[in-house]
């Protein structure tokens, strides 16, 4: 067994709101962000197969309750392989890799930050 992937079957994970992620094979791991700082961290969070909002709201798919997000803060979107964030018009704006930004392209280990929220991307593996 590697150290680096953990040895489990990940068959299905049902998100926030009941999308479901479907695992191929022995240690597929679903698209995510990894909570690195903010409220509740550390926390693994799945996103949805198309589109994830993230924001304060509990109408988001990920909520993330601090007073620095916006209800709506930022849309991760899937489009083929790539993943696409964008800024919702938030009041305190997003950050990536330490640069504002209002739309880019995500990569793998990228770093997000959103307010007093630091949030790694993870693209998945199986």
């Amino acid at each position: 067994m590697s150290k680096d992937k953990p040895d489990f079957d990940l068959e299905t994970t049902v998100v926030k709101d009941h999308s479901v992620i479907t695992g191929v094979g022995r240690n597929a791991v679903p698209p995510r962000l990894e909570l690195v700082r903010g409220p509740e961290a550390p926390r693994v969070l799945p996103l949805c197969p198309d589109e994830t909002v993230v924001g304060r709201s509990h109408q988001a798919n990920i909520c993330i309750e601090s007073s620095l997000l916006s209800r709506r803060h930022m849309l991760i979107r899937k489009s083929g392989p790539e993943f696409r964030l964008n800024d919702l018009d938030s009041a305190n704006g997003v950050f990536l890799n330490g640069v504002r930004v209002h739309s880019a392209g995500l990569f793998e280990g990228d770093t997000i930050q959103i307010g007093d929220v630091v949030l790694v991307f993870r693209e998945g593996a199986g």
